[in-house]
């Protein structure tokens, strides 16, 4: 039998015949460290062998100097035993501890006095000097330090000697307190009782069930460790989404149930051509000024686009076509060639829809259905609900029956599955959309009505020089992702999401983001 096997053992058997066990009784029948107990304890305790209750007790202790006046003698009785019977002057008894005088130097009027570094002897001297005098052990009469008695004992002593026996609270232990001979510290114990599986000997615990086990028999005679299907698992340090990324993944869904498919937009920098110009908006429209705008200075031109295409665009901007006068200006193909952060994704919708109007004279024609969300990039000033880098996201129909009413139905379909139904919608402008929608929806917080998106029928102006046939119409609509993660998780301030005060903290809290369509 190893030792702690003897340890747990011997524990319990002082325990058998008794209803309860000190652990500083336990530990000194033992003869170890009170810590090395406790180890044994919680050992019996995991078992249900034993059950303990954490106590706490005062306790007076002495300090280094304390055990050192014990072992020795105190200072102020030092100083008594010193002095000789016919007396001593106080520089010479100095000298018997090793104590030199230092002459005092006269100082100069004005002159700055020099601060001396204390003799730790002098200082020494001094204390215990005070104390034999407090003591009643000597006194002084015209500069003689004289005993005011022989024999005396060493008081001090004497009550150290006694220490097991001075009570916490007495007079004795604050003149020692105060002395810094001792100290009051607070030692924890336990209160050992018997436990629910209590037995006078300790049968090991296995942590699991082995085949050697099994196959013995051996299982049959084994104890086994209780185990908490409750615990929960250590936490481990990993990367959270950002709740922008969470109701980004919801609404990707959703458009894809809706059969929608994903567009490719990893290009920030983009063409005026394709961000302004193929949208049919004119080049001296005010969105396309520098405070709404960001323009890059290197590269400062985008590569050209296909000449038939630049030039079919220049012309209906100029004069028109498919029912239209254009704009009634001069096009400039440097403006049109200036490279920017994006104002929309609908570049990325004005690009699709060339392809897809190439893929027309190779294939013909075939309905489709995209959505792209993505960052978009204005020069905004920065408030509680405006940010100069956002996203948006964005829905194109492309179908030779598209309408506005079906236009409508798939925005409600949309928003009936993000828990919103009650939807408005309001005749608004676009340069490029015609008819144009304003969505507004109810907001449960704010309790009234909200703008929540944009939406309309793109114009023929813009799909006619893409390649768009006349039959084939195409439906648009739009909203950002930041004002419906606001509202889902209640944000305040839309600066809080993004940048310098974002607190890593709170995206690790923040729930799933899970819509309930109704």
């Amino acid at each position: 039998m190893d030792q702690k096997q003897d340890h747990t053992n011997t524990i319990l058997a002082q325990l058998e015949s008794t209803e309860s066990l000190n652990s500083m009784d336990v530990a000194k029948s033992l003869a170890i460290n009170h810590q090395d107990l406790v180890g044994y304890l919680l050992q019996l305790e995991s078992a249900n062998y034993i059950k303990t209750e954490g106590l706490k007790q005062d306790q007076l202790i002495l300090t280094e100097e304390g055990n050192t006046i014990l072992n020795s003698q105190s200072g102020e009785y030092e100083i008594y035993q010193k002095i000789p019977d016919q007396g001593i002057s106080m520089a010479d008894l100095q000298k018997l501890f090793g104590i030199e005088q230092v002459a005092k130097v006269k100082q100069e009027q004005g002159e700055k006095k020099e601060k001396q570094a204390e003799d730790p002897k002098k200082k020494q001297f001094d204390l215990g000097f005070g104390n034999a005098k407090k003591m009643g052990y000597i006194k002084m009469d015209k500069g003689v330090i004289s005993k005011v008695g022989n024999d005396l004992p060493d008081k001090i002593k004497l009550e150290l000697q006694q220490f097991n026996n001075i009570k916490l609270g007495s007079a004795q232990v604050k003149l020692l307190i105060e002395r810094k001979l001792a100290m009051i510290s607070t030692i924890k114990y336990f209160d050992i009782k018997k436990g629910i599986r209590y037995s006078s000997k300790f049968r090991e615990q296995f942590a699991a069930l082995t085949t050697e086990q099994l196959l013995s028999g051996e299982w049959k005679d084994c104890d086994y460790k209780s185990i908490n299907l409750k615990a929960e698992g250590e936490k481990i340090s990993m990367g959270n989404l950002h709740p922008l990324l969470k109701v980004r993944k919801q609404f990707s869904q959703i458009l894809i149930g809706l059969g929608f498919e994903e567009m490719p937009t990893n290009q920030f920098v983009e063409s005026s051509f394709w961000n302004f110009d193929a949208l049919f908006q004119p080049q001296k429209h005010p969105a396309r000024d520098a405070h709404d705008t960001f323009f890059c200075s290197d590269p400062e031109y985008s590569e050209e686009v296909d000449t038939q295409l630049r030039d079919k665009v220049k012309t209906m901007h100029q004069s028109g076509g498919v029912g239209s006068i254009g704009y009634q200006y001069e096009w400039s193909h440097e403006e049109a060639r200036k490279n920017i952060l994006r104002t929309h994704t609908t570049a990325v919708s004005s690009k699709m829809l060339y392809r897809i109007a190439q893929q027309y004279k190779e294939k013909g024609y075939f309905p489709k259905k995209y959505f792209s969300i993505d960052k978009v990039f204005r020069n905004e000033t920065l408030d509680a609900t405006h940010l100069a880098e956002f996203h948006q996201i964005e829905g194109v129909v492309i179908d030779k029956n598209a309408s506005l009413g079906q236009l409508m139905g798939i925005i409600r379909e949309f928003f009936r599955q993000i828990g919103i139904n009650k939807l408005w919608f309001k005749p608004t402008y676009n340069p490029y959309t015609e008819p144009s929608m304003e969505i507004y929806g109810y907001h449960p917080i704010l309790k009234k009505k909200v703008e929540i998106g944009n939406s309309g029928v793109f114009r023929p102006e813009m799909l006619a020089p893409l390649g768009i046939p006349e039959d084939v119409n195409v439906i648009a609509w739009g909203l950002g992702l930041e004002r419906p993660t606001m509202i889902y998780y209640d944000i305040r301030d839309i600066r809080t999401m993004v940048g310098p005060e974002v607190k890593v903290e709170t995206v690790r809290s923040n729930a799933f983001c899970v819509f309930e369509s109704k």
